[in-house]
């Protein structure tokens, strides 16, 4: 087993690691502290089975279930995100073939699960990449000005406003919005986190579903989100997967932002997806902010 950079980027690829195999507890281990490091790790041509993706998901956390309950494939813990549908018409899955912006998942939460993979299974020929954002990464460049304004900063995040920001208030990404919303009320998290051990900050931004800023105006509030997410987003920051069949990508959404692009409605896209409780005495979970 190899973990490499990839490229300039702040990801690495584990090479060489078939993960239908058993992973010794020397390899689970430099994989996890890798993951710890970077935020993104890429596995390239694995062929798993249901089974063997929550093994993998067993080594890196604890699996956790999707409230999508109709997102969920056999295996409960994990989760389907496609454009296919059944012999019935419904949706095989979530999110369709929409365009995803740059989001990190589950921040509405007051307790987030922040591990998080995708595992392709059918691709389309054209579209569909993912791109994820360091937020590490962005901390450390912060201009000293945006640094200044968003250390110790709490921001408002609302499921609400993501799901009125979606692009469709009808069934396109087979969200039961109704009782979604009425399950998860506004939560407040700090802007800056840090990570356990190490000391390392890390942004906590989320377009779309940060709707203030506490104890500033909304107009400036707005503001900063907007130069945050543009500095979070230059090139330097972000790492842009082509997806191939078999490839496995882990993250954690502490730490980084992501979003995918559209793909033909008449393409299939199949991808499985599973959400991870990591060791939070290794890894930033945004409490609420008092």
């Amino acid at each position: 087993m190899r973990i490499e950079p990839i490229g300039d980027s702040f990801a690495n690829e584990v090479r060489d690691l078939p993960l239908w195999k058993t992973v010794d507890a020397a390899a689970a281990e430099a994989i996890r502290d890798a993951f710890r490091q970077s935020g993104v790790l890429v596995f390239r041509r694995q062929s798993l089975s249901e089974e063997e993706l929550l093994e993998f998901g067993k080594m890196i956390g604890e699996p956790d279930l999707y409230a999508e309950t109709g997102w969920l494939s056999t295996v409960p813990e994990v989760i389907l995100l496609s454009n296919l549908r059944d012999q019935e018409g419904a949706m095989l899955g979530g999110l369709a073939n929409r365009p995803l912006t740059w989001h990190t998942d589950q921040s509405y939460y007051a307790k987030p699960v922040t591990g998080c993979f995708l595992y392709a299974v059918e691709l389309p020929a054209e579209g569909g990449a993912t791109s994820w954002s360091s937020l590490y990464r962005a901390y450390e460049t912060l201009p000293p000005d945006l640094r200044k304004a968003v250390d110790g900063a709490v921001g408002t995040f609302s499921f609400a406003a993501r799901m009125a920001g979606g692009s469709s208030p009808g069934k396109a990404d087979n969200h039961d919005r109704a009782k979604r919303l009425a399950e998860t009320p506004d939560v407040k998290h700090a802007l800056v986190n840090v990570e356990p051990g190490t000391g390392r900050r890390a942004l906590y931004i989320d377009p779309n579903t940060v709707t203030g800023i506490d104890g500033m105006p909304q107009d400036e509030a707005n503001d900063l989100l907007d130069r945050l997410l543009d500095h979070t987003v230059k090139p330097e920051n972000v790492y842009d997967h082509r997806w191939g069949p078999g490839d496995l990508v882990l993250w954690d959404n502490a730490v980084v932002l992501h979003k995918r692009e559209s793909f033909p409605e008449s393409s299939r896209r199949l991808v499985k997806r599973m959400i991870i409780n990591l060791d939070p005495a290794r890894h930033i979970i945004p409490p609420v902010a008092a």
